[in-house]
């Protein structure tokens, strides 16, 4: 299934320009319960992204959001993984419909 069109731009930090963004992409801490997603970018920290990937979170994987609180409760490859508010606002998805 192809992409929607490219809306925007991620901006890093330090105001550079990073990569484009397909249109309705949002970060994981902003889906709801019962939502499901494909992740985009998993960006943070190297270690962090290193052993979020090993646990099958990686670009392109799907996801089911089972709670969405103080931390996102996930459903990912028949496994369960719960992630921080923080990281979980690190990790780009694009929203299922």
């Amino acid at each position: 299934m192809p992409l929607p069109m490219l809306a925007d731009a991620a901006t890093a930090r330090d105001g550079s320009v990073t990569a484009l963004r397909p249109a309705g992409a949002c970060a994981l801490s902003a889906c709801l319960a019962g939502s499901r997603a494909t992740v985009l970018d998993v960006g943070c920290g190297d270690a962090e992204a290193c052993r979020l990937r090993a646990l099958g979170l990686c670009e392109g994987a799907s996801v089911n959001v089972v709670r969405s609180r103080d931390h996102t409760l996930l459903e990912v490859r028949g496994s369960r993984i719960a992630v921080g508010a923080a990281l979980a606002s690190g990790i780009t998805v694009l929203p299922v419909a």
